[in-house]
């Protein structure tokens, strides 16, 4: 930065005499007029009344009788210096001058001494918003500097520093200040005095840029949002909906949760930086989603057959339910819902999967088999899967086996039992009371009661659809929980294997996603032998067994209530389908 330097002190000296209180400086040559001294070398002096004394190399003092001030390097000796009728001589560094402070006229005797004082050469200055650092140079003189001072304030007070670096804070971004510096030596001579200028930088604020609604449901708001950093960094951001108080986070994206559907919210955000200083106040409209019932969500999905991996089954779709039902069919359709639980990531025991909408209402299958936790040791149980029926490399879930609990599908009285499921401990008591104590009365009250069709169908030699026919009649029973029918399982593969003959299905469990790989029971009896049941074997096929000595996996299987209503979610086991 450049800078005006003053004269150098020792060869700007000129004599004042103060009249009546007042400092006067004269130009003492061949003018008699008082006029205002210029700091020059070489300045002409009149000796009538001022002797000039000059150090010599000796160390001896003498009289010059040059009428101009010496140059070269020459210090002024305050002690030396004085005047006959007790006038006083100062020197004064920031005019470069001798003062006379007397109020009588007077002739004095000024000593110089032969001295080479340090010279300051350059003052830089580094900046910010609130604080300007000066670094000063020097070039060195007889005797090392030993204390720099820096003034703020036009000279009337100085603060002091051994080193040549001094930092003013606490000042105001984008304000003028001038800044004067000196330095003095070992010996106590004075430099020059050096004067600089310095404007601190102008301070930026925090800028919102945008925000925008990332996501959006029937009953919450998610924003970003894109934010700016000024002079400081963002600290701090504050949301607020519909000019409620504003809400502190360390994050950019905020949530608004317990809003009500299809309704507009207004939002408002700023940004505090780690000043304190905040930004402009960002302000967007959302609308939360209407309410859409989940049937109609899933129904929606569909826009022709297979879309989204849904099949909607009328008198038209070849070798189907011909029920007007819409299932999900295939290897790994997005069908799944989080059932039981809030958590933002849905646990592995809460993710069951979508069979279909029968109707106006939801139907749901747990996506894994349950353990004694869910459905408890009481009832049918008999053991855990491990030790029952071994282990199973075709199994596709995560658990351990032996943590997977097995039930006889009917043993009420102990030795032999019949396959009528009103009898079943199965049915009264592992999945319709310890299942439903299980998963608690908000999410049991979710679940319709239902007519179960538990009429069957002679053997396992026929299609889904000869099955569908068959349980689609007969004998009922009401409760919430079930189990899969035959159809539900045969219709979950892809519509190529509809023509196939369920007791040769495992060529289809590829592309069947309610495969599992262990034996498992379904709800569906063998018509033709009152004591046995349908299962699905380890490797996907249909066959049956004695409900009284065979113990297999379950999956409790139940309709939602109409009423229940969609709230986000994609279906994938990641982000599985939410409800309200």
């Amino acid at each position: 930065m450049k800078i005006t330097k003053k004269k150098v002190v020792l060869c700007s000296i000129i004599s004042l005499i103060l009249i009546g209180g007042i400092i006067l400086a004269y130009s003492l040559g061949k003018s008699d007029s008082p006029t205002l001294a210029e700091s020059k070398p070489n300045k002409l002096i009149n000796n009538s009344f001022l002797t000039l004394m000059l150090e010599q190399e000796d160390g001896t003092y003498q009289e010059s009788t040059s009428n101009t001030w010496p140059s070269g390097n020459y210090a002024f000796n305050e002690s030396l210096s004085r005047c006959e009728n007790g006038g006083e001589l100062r020197w004064n560094r920031e005019e470069g001058i001798v003062n006379l402070l007397s109020n009588k006229s007077d002739a004095c005797y000024v000593y110089f001494d032969l001295y080479n004082v340090v010279t300051i050469t350059n003052v830089q200055a580094t900046k910010t918003t609130n604080s300007v650092t000066l670094t000063v140079t020097v070039d060195a003189g007889e005797n090392p500097v030993a204390t720099y001072y820096f003034s703020m304030d036009g000279g009337r007070s100085y603060e002091t520093s051994t080193s040549p670096n001094y930092t003013f804070s606490e000042l105001t971004p984008n304000t003028a200040y001038t800044f004067q510096v000196y330095a003095v030596d070992t010996e106590g001579y004075e430099s020059n005095e050096e004067t600089i200028e310095v404007t601190t930088d102008n301070y930026v604020n925090p800028v919102v840029n945008s925000v925008t609604a990332t996501n959006v449901s029937n009953d919450s708001i998610t924003v970003s949002v894109s934010a700016s950093a000024g002079t400081n960094n963002i600290q701090t951001y504050y949301y607020s909906i519909n000019n409620g108080s504003y809400q502190s986070s360390s994050s950019n994206t905020h949530t608004f949760s317990g809003l009500s559907a299809g309704t507009n919210y207004s939002i408002k955000v700023y940004v505090r930086d780690t000043n304190g200083v905040d930004s402009n106040v960002y302000s967007i409209n959302a609308e939360t989603e209407s309410v859409v019932l989940l049937a109609d969500y899933i129904k929606g999905l569909y826009t022709s057959q297979g879309a989204n991996g849904l099949y909607y089954h009328t008198s038209s779709l070849a070798n189907s339910a011909a029920d007007n039902s819409y299932r999900y069919a295939g290897a790994n359709p997005n069908n799944y819902v989080c059932f039981g639980s809030t958590a933002s990531t849905c646990p592995s025991d809460n993710l069951y999967r979508i069979i279909g909408v029968f109707g106006n209402q939801v139907k749901l299958i747990k996506a894994d088999y349950t353990t004694t936790t869910m459905t408890g040791s009481g009832g049918d149980y008999y053991n855990n899967y491990q030790s029952a029926n071994g282990s199973s490399s075709y199994y596709k879930g995560s658990m351990s086996t032996s943590n997977i609990a097995s039930y006889y599908w009917n043993r009420s009285n102990g030795t032999s039992s019949t396959n009528t499921w009103s009898e079943s401990r199965l049915n009264t008591t592992n999945l319709n009371s310890s299942y439903l104590s299980y998963i608690g009365s908000t999410w049991s009250n979710k679940i319709a009661r239902t007519t179960w069709y538990v009429g069957g169908h002679s053997g396992n030699e026929v299609t889904p659809a000869t099955f569908q026919d068959a349980e689609s009649t007969g004998t009922t029973y009401s409760a919430k929980i079930g189990l899969m029918y035959v159809s539900d399982y045969g219709f979950a593969a892809s519509p190529s294997a509809w023509t196939t003959k369920m007791s040769t299905y495992s060529s289809a469990r590829d592309n069947n996603w309610m495969y599992m790989g262990l034996y498992e029971w379904t709800i569906s009896r063998d018509s033709y032998d009152s004591d046995y049941a349908f299962r699905v074997n380890t490797t996907g096929y249909l066959n049956f067994d004695p409900v009284y000595n065979n113990y297999r996996a379950v999956r409790p299987v139940f309709y939602l209530t109409s009423s229940i209503t969609y709230n986000r979610g994609s279906g994938t086991a990641a982000d599985p389908v939410r409800i309200n």
